[in-house]
């Protein structure tokens, strides 16, 4: 099955997906590579090769839930994107730290409600 599969996307479904995306450019680095429809009702974003996040028009009022993450993002020096996520004023919601459970990490809340970890592994022996 792996030989078949060429790469994934996270789909998050928003109010208004051109706005979201905007967020993720302006305050996350992310770059706008299509939109669909006018106004947008879909939307992709990239970041790097490896990272791509969807937005879809919503169509009911189900909301994201505010307790659990909706997608890891392993980073090479969290430190430093932690560092630039503040600056760029994101709401943190869990500051960085080591966790027992062999990362450094932190949470950020995006404006529709997602959280979004970043976190990279450590040696647990230091």
């Amino acid at each position: 099955m792996k030989d078949l599969i060429s790469h994934s996307a996270t789909i998050f479904p928003v109010k208004d997906p051109l706005k979201s995306a905007q967020y993720y450019r302006d305050k996350l680095g992310f770059d706008i590579t299509f939109t669909w429809d006018e106004p947008p009702s879909y939307v992709v974003t990239k970041l790097g090769e490896s990272v791509s996040i969807h937005f879809v028009q919503r169509r009911d009022e189900l909301t994201p839930s505010n307790t659990h993450v909706a997608m890891m993002l392993f980073v090479h020096n969290v430190d430093q994107v932690y560092e630039k996520l503040v600056e760029n004023e994101v709401e943190v919601i869990n500051p960085i730290g080591n966790r027992d459970y062999g990362m450094r990490d932190f949470d950020i809340r995006d404006p529709d409600g997602y959280i979004l970890s970043f976190g990279m592994g450590i040696d647990m022996n230091d």
